[in-house]
């Protein structure tokens, strides 16, 4: 559980104007509260169970970080939230923690620790970065605040302009699939829904290599991508609704 150089960079890079009150103390679990605000809005169950194992046999090394609630003698989570589950799930009557200066949380640097400690969901990172645009943030800004390149920042907040069948199947699929294959549903929408309705889940190569495929068989048939898979009509009588743009083959 020991702090990784590289987490520790981007943290401070996150918390540039976060600061913590003198060294770490012990405060009283029961004192504590999550942020329901925070990214994270799932634990994993059985990487708790061996964290908190952990906990049991070595302690908590990396002190979590608290704000001061409102109501006096209270605190709020800044970051540690799967440390603190441990802690309690451990039995401590206390955890170690720094008390953040600010009166709020910075919350890339929360999406910072979750990303790094333990990967967020796909949905919990589209909600964020969808939550940030909404505040004015650019997907630049959200590139440079979080080390992500920015093709990263776009997967994921392209997703709240997917249809339904498509952000269900972020479950069990990469986002870089989902990606591929909404790229694909913007030019034949019934074709991808079809496809996605057959199978639950998809690797990076395969929604590659169907979404390349839907393209390749829709030339020369009608827009709504039921076209016969027989013999394709040359090239020249191709519809003229279909456009195929090449470069999307490598987003």
């Amino acid at each position: 559980m020991a702090l990784d150089l590289s987490f520790k960079v981007l943290i401070d890079a996150a918390e540039e104007g976060v600061a913590t009150i003198g060294q770490p103390t012990c405060i009283s679990i029961d004192r504590i509260d999550e942020d329901l605000d925070q990214p994270r809005r799932s634990f994993d169950e059985q990487k708790l169970e061996e964290l908190a194992e952990s906990v049991l046999q070595h302690g908590v090394l990396q002190p979590i970080v608290l704000r001061q609630a409102t109501e006096k003698g209270r605190y709020i989570i800044v970051m540690g939230a799967r440390r603190y589950r441990a802690a309690r799930r451990a039995g401590f009557r206390e955890i170690p923690a720094f008390i953040h200066a600010g009166g709020s949380a910075d919350r890339y640097a929360q999406m910072i620790e979750n990303i790094q400690r333990d990967d967020l969901n796909a949905p919990e990172i589209a909600a964020f970065i969808a939550d940030r645009l909404e505040r004015g943030d650019s997907q630049a800004d959200i590139s440079r605040k979080l080390g992500k390149p920015k093709d990263w920042v776009s997967r994921y907040a392209s997703v709240q302009s997917m249809p339904e069948f498509l952000r269900s199947k972020r479950a069990g699929s990469s986002i870089r699939a989902v990606y591929e294959l909404y790229q694909a549903w913007r030019e034949q929408p019934n074709a991808i829904e079809t496809l996605c309705a057959a199978q639950e889940s998809f690797t990076d190569a395969h929604a590659r290599q169907l979404a390349r495929k839907v393209r390749t068989e829709v030339r020369g048939s009608p827009a709504d991508g039921k076209g016969s898979s027989g013999a394709q009509p040359p090239r020249s009588s191709a519809a003229p609704q279909v456009v195929c743009d090449p470069q999307r083959e490598t987003v």
